[in-house]
């Protein structure tokens, strides 16, 4: 095994500096999310009261991203908080930390693979 090799074994994944970049990217995408809850409910309180078929399903799929957005930014503050204690980057389920590419691509993420897909397969099953 080289040198090289046996260092990023031992070297912790989540440094300070990928968790200040992880951290920049959850404070963004809650940004991103909390202007798109507004725009949102602002249509949706715009449609309210009229009652054609568009109307009535653009509401619904407005009110719809409003939930779906206010549960993502829950996932984010969540996140956030598990920043602060310490406890970011590791599966909710199993404990296992998660990969590195996951956690920049899902910063929010609270599952790793392999536990996100159990529970959809149990989802599935009933």
């Amino acid at each position: 095994m080289s040198a090289s090799l046996q260092l990023s074994v031992h070297e912790p994944v989540l440094t300070p500096d990928v968790l200040g970049r992880l951290r920049a990217l959850l404070v963004g995408e809650a940004a991103t999310v909390t202007a798109r809850r507004t725009e949102h409910e602002a249509l949706a309180e715009q449609l309210r009261g009229l009652l054609d078929a568009d109307s009535v399903i653009e509401r619904e799929l407005a009110e719809t991203g409003a939930v779906r957005a206010a549960e993502t930014l829950a996932d984010i503050r969540h996140a956030l908080h598990r920043l602060e204690i310490g406890a970011y980057g590791s599966c909710e389920a199993c404990g296992l930390p998660m990969p590195l590419a996951r956690l920049e691509a899902i910063p929010s993420a609270r599952l790793c693979v392999a536990c996100t897909g159990r529970r959809a397969g149990c989802a599935r099953s009933f």
